[in-house]
């Protein structure tokens, strides 16, 4: 059976990364929800928000994550929300989330208790910068999952190698 890893990137590559000019590696704190679709991958995705946020105020930072945790609890259960990823990048603090539908992330901007979050940030001038942005996509292709014992490529969906037949996991699915 194969075990599916967490791993991080090797020193080598750490290193090799890091010398590119302008670029940078740096340990983060990573969140990551899973939503009522979140045994779906990303190919599920018709829709991605992003979320940028810089703070200079640590009485800010601290009153924008407080509005913030009563929002990641009603994604627990918004329709077509699949997974979100927030992590922060020096003094840039990001938020990726996958969407069923861009009309499904719309109607979860659109609740009650977004927008008074919203109107909170605006008023109260939590974050030195905000940017927020919605985007459809265009165009992807299904993922697919390299078998470990034939090298047969196969659509995750089909959850069996189609070249021998072996299971194989799905990362989303766990």
């Amino acid at each position: 059976m194969t075990e599916l890893l967490t791993l991080p990137p090797p020193p080598e590559a750490i290193a090799a990364m890091a010398a590119i000019p302008r670029s940078q590696i740096a340990p983060i704190v990573l969140g990551t929800q899973q939503g009522p679709d979140g045994h779906l991958g990303p190919e599920a995705a018709s829709a991605i928000l992003m979320l940028q946020a810089t703070f200079t105020d640590p009485d800010g930072s601290a009153a924008f994550w407080k509005a913030l945790v009563p929002l990641f609890e009603l994604l627990e259960s918004a329709p077509g929300f699949i997974r979100r990823y927030g992590f922060g990048d020096g003094p840039h603090n990001t938020l990726i989330a996958f969407w069923r539908t861009a009309e499904d992330a719309r109607a979860f901007a659109a609740r009650p208790e977004h927008r008074a979050a919203v109107r909170g940030l605006y008023q109260q001038r939590w974050q030195h910068s905000h940017f927020a942005a919605i985007w459809e996509m265009t165009s992807s292709h299904d993922r697919v999952i390299f078998c470990p014992d034939c090298q047969a490529v196969t659509p995750a969906a089909q959850q069996r190698c189609g070249g021998c037949g072996t299971e194989l996991p799905d990362v989303y699915k766990a």
